[in-house]
């Protein structure tokens, strides 16, 4: 009970009280309950009792261990490891952390000494598991944290060898904030009937929590933010974005305005991510830019305000990551913008919420006046290439700026008054570029393309020339009147050229996994489509189409992790057995999504068998359901796991999914023919 006081816990949250119990007798549990809720003490304080109670404290030894609490992510493992050290380490409960990205030796010599409780990322564990390092044929307990994001986070295979090598009679402890069918699923087949424990399930977002969503551009988002961070006391606070590459482009423009930022992502070393949280913690940092790895349990006191700067594409995460505010009693404010490409998240984060996130009011007076620059971002290195220069305190001061932005050798270095830096390596000086060069293009004079061509590669950082574009801006006389090489003025540009991107990329794959498919990749206006054909056609889409939804992720992130994708593109990845439809234009769109849909009415009245559409986007899927809202005959189910599903049309009377579109269908007609005219 001491250690408990010193670490503020001095009354039992709602979860607590009907966990604790049952954890303690021995029970499986699956315990469901909102953010913040106090789920790590109620599952930390019975296992530490059960330790104590039942005289097993010196029952460990070489690799053996008692307890294995499974985490989603590096960061929450190393919380509920301190969690245990806080309340056990001074009752001889021993406790180690055991995750990636850091010394797998010193991990092995502390678990070499026994450990009570091991706090592990399945990938880590399983590993060691394997290598005899560690051994769970005496392990009371295992406990699923954050469960439903570890099966999300493709745990699953690595999470049933870990419970295979525990014995049938071990303890199963499930804690999650949402539900995930895979969970109990999981749980059942290896012979555990849990109890379950729900608090609060039909309210998915603590009540303390203000949350609105602020209708913007997407050009507007970095200024609104930078308002918004002004006008909240110290500007302490957590940005949600959906990429690494926007998470660090973000903190940097951030730093770039004088703020104390700093990004966090998978792409970041562990010792690195470990600081950056302390220092967060500390307040040495005040606004930490963070992908979805910070999104899931961390708890971190008083963050008065949440910025989700993307929607989150899977509807978990809106709760997971505003959870990150409000903690513990205290009263929170979350704030989402919404742009253009966001709007096809909304209405699964609406739905999944059972509410519609209440809308911000926005006036002119809600965006930042005097933005800089943004800085250019190296997607391999995710270092700046380019930063802006430092504001200036007048209006001629900052149109100075603006002309003399150049590239930099070190990030925010002081430039001279007339913009040029760098060390002089010769007397002999390479071409110089356009004085008024943006970051979009590259322009030089030269008698050589070569020449040119390497500068620009330099310029751009790149290591590719099949990604640069150009063209001629002029061309000057020969030298020697009607002989001899002419100086040439050449613009290049960091062109995408999706096939030479993703071709190699995707046949890799494909002979890694030794699949029998041939993939074509079209690229017309705003639609990027990828078809893959071939004998094994049939295995992207069985399990609901489990394999080629996998294509579809590991083809975004390729893309991701190359290029910065344009605004509004639209990525299809499909089979040439799907029913497709790649309109010209979006004004067309609805009416192709209408013929497809009259295409399977009328395939099912003839085969009398339920049809399937091609995986399709939520916005594209609402079209469909609308179609058929008053048809007696049909009913529709959106069928699949993740973003993009498939639409099933049967026959059967519509059930409560009938009545939600109908109540939804003029505020989503209003909504699409704003989103067009934002178009």
């Amino acid at each position: 009970m001491a250690a408990l006081s010193r670490a503020g816990l001095k009354k039992t949250s709602p979860i607590q009280e009907l966990a604790i119990i049952p954890i303690l007798d021995g029970r499986d549990v699956f315990a469901q309950a909102e953010t913040g809720s106090g789920k790590t003490a109620a599952f930390a304080i019975p296992i530490i009792q059960q330790i104590l109670s039942q005289g097993i404290i010196d029952q460990i030894g070489f690799g053996k261990s008692l307890y294995a609490v499974l985490s989603p992510t590096r960061e929450l493992a190393q919380q509920t490891h301190s969690v245990f050290q806080q309340f056990g380490s001074e009752l001889g409960i021993k406790s180690a952390s055991i995750i990636g990205g850091e010394s797998i030796t010193t991990q092995k010599q502390l678990i070499g000494q026994g450990v009570h409780i091991l706090v592990a990322t399945p990938g880590r564990l399983s590993d060691l598991i394997r290598q005899k390092e560690i051994d769970l044929s005496h392990c009371k307990a295992i406990v699923f944290d954050e469960a439903d994001r570890l099966f999300d986070m493709g745990f699953k295979a690595e999470i049933e060898f870990i419970l295979s090598q525990a014995p049938n009679n071990r303890q199963l402890i499930m804690l999650s904030a949402t539900n995930n069918q895979d969970v109990l699923r999981t749980a059942y087949k290896f012979h555990s009937t849990p109890e379950e424990i729900k608090v609060n399930v039909d309210h998915m977002l603590v009540d303390k929590i203000d949350h609105q969503i602020a209708m913007v551009n997407t050009d507007e988002k970095f200024s609104f933010l930078v308002k918004l961070l002004e006008t909240q006391q110290d500007s302490y606070a957590m940005v949600f974005c959906n990429t690494q590459f926007k998470t660090h482009l973000v903190a940097e423009w951030l730093i770039a305005m004088g703020l104390k930022a700093s990004p966090i992502s998978g792409r970041l070393p562990q010792n690195r991510r470990t600081k950056l949280l302390e220092d967060f913690r500390a307040k040495k940092t005040t606004i930490l830019v963070c992908t979805d790895v910070a999104a899931r349990g961390l708890d971190i006191k008083s963050v008065p305000l949440v910025v989700n700067y993307d929607l989150p594409s899977e509807a978990s995460n809106y709760v997971h990551r505003i959870g990150r505010t409000g903690r513990a009693g205290e009263v929170g404010y979350a704030v989402s913008l919404c742009a253009h490409e966001d709007c096809e998240y909304l209405d699964a984060i609406n739905t999944f919420i059972n509410s519609k996130i209440p809308k911000l009011e926005i006036t002119d007076s809600s965006f930042a006046k005097n933005i800089c620059r943004k800085p250019v971002i190296d997607r391999e290195t995710l270092k700046v290439i380019q930063s802006s220069n430092q504001r200036k305190t007048t209006t001629s001061n900052r149109q100075n700026a603006q002309q003399s932005q150049q590239p930099q050798q070190q990030r925010r270095h002081p430039t001279s008054n007339n913009g040029n830096r760098g060390p002089k390596t010769s007397q002999k000086r390479p071409p110089q570029p356009s004085q008024q060069r943006q970051k979009q293009f590259f322009e030089i004079k030269t008698s050589s393309f070569k020449e040119a061509e390497e500068n620009a590669l330099k310029f751009f950082k790149l290591g590719d020339k099949k990604m640069l574009g150009h063209e001629v801006i002029t061309q000057g006389p020969k030298k020697f009147f009607f002989f001899g090489p002419r100086e040439t003025l050449y613009k290049f540009f960091v062109g995408i050229n999706y096939q030479e991107i993703l071709a190699p990329f995707l046949a890799e794959t494909i002979r890694l996994i030794g699949l029998d498919l041939q993939v074509v990749i079209r690229h017309q206006e705003q639609n990027l489509r990828i078809t893959f054909s071939g004998k094994d056609e049939h295995l992207l889409l069985s399990q609901g189409s489990e394999l080629l939804e996998a294509f579809d992720h590991i083809t975004r992130l390729a893309l991701y992790r190359k290029v910065e994708l344009p605004s509004g593109l639209r990525i299809y990845v499909n089979t040439s057995r799907d029913k497709v439809v790649t309109p010209a234009n979006n004004e067309n769109k609805p009416t192709d999504l209408v013929k497809l849909a009259e295409e399977m009415k009328k395939e099912l009245l003839e085969k009398k068998v339920p049809v399937f559409s091609a995986t399709l986007s939520p916005a594209d899927r609402r079209i469909i359901h609308l179609h058929f809202e008053n048809d007696p005959q049909i009913t529709t189910h959106s069928i699949g796991d993740g973003h993009f599903k498939k639409v099933k049309v049967s026959f059967g009377k519509r059930d409560a999914q009938r009545q939600n579109y109908s109540r939804r269908a003029e505020f989503d007609r209003k909504k699409i023919h704003r989103t067009g005219d934002r178009a």
